[in-house]
C-alpha cells in the first residue's frame, strides 16, 4: 500500500515504521469498528499545520465555524455538508498528517469540498453532482 510522504513528516524513522503499522492495522479496519477510530500513538506530540483550504475558508468565511454556518455561508444543505464531514472523519483511520484529529481531517475535507478543491473533483464528486445547484459561489 503506498502512502504518502506527508503521513511521515517530522517523524523518526522508528516513528516512521510505527506508524506504517498503525496505518496498516486501522485502515484494514472496518469504518463501523469503534477501535479504528482509537487514535495512533505516533500522533502524540506532534504539531499539527492547518490545510490550505482551511485557511482560505477562513479568509472567505471568518465567522462561519460550524456546519451549521458553513451551510448557510454557501448555500449548500447541511445534509450534504455533514455527509462530505463524516466521510473526512472516515477516512482519517486509513491514514492521515502526524498529529491530526479526525474532526481537524472532517473539517479541512469540508473546507475543500466547499471551495470546489480536490475533494469536490474526486472522493465527493457523488455528492457535489447533488449539491451543484446550491453553491453560491
Amino acid at each position: 500500500m503506498k502512502t504518502p510522504k506527508r503521513y511521515f513528516s517530522g517523524l523518526s524513522s522508528s516513528k516512521r515504521t510505527q506508524r506504517r503499522k498503525e496505518i496498516r492495522k486501522f485502515g484494514s479496519m472496518s469504518w463501523e469498528n469503534p477501535k479504528a477510530y482509537v487514535g495512533f500513538k505516533t500522533d502524540k506530540g506532534v504539531r499539527t499545520r492547518k490545510s490550505g483550504y482551511t485557511a482560505a475558508w477562513k479568509r472567505k468565511y471568518p465567522d462561519a465555524k460550524s456546519l451549521e454556518d458553513k451551510a448557510k455561508a454557501s448555500g449548500v444543505p447541511l445534509k450534504y455538508i455533514r455527509e462530505v464531514y463524516n466521510r473526512g472523519m472516515a477516512a482519517w483511520r486509513t491514514g492521515h498528517r502526524p498529529g491530526a484529529t479526525e474532526q481537524q481531517w472532517g473539517y479541512a475535507r469540508v473546507h475543500s469540498f466547499l471551495l470546489k478543491g480536490k475533494t469536490y473533483h474526486t472522493a465527493d464528486s457523488d455528492i457535489a453532482e447533488k449539491a451543484k445547484k446550491y453553491f453560491k459561489q
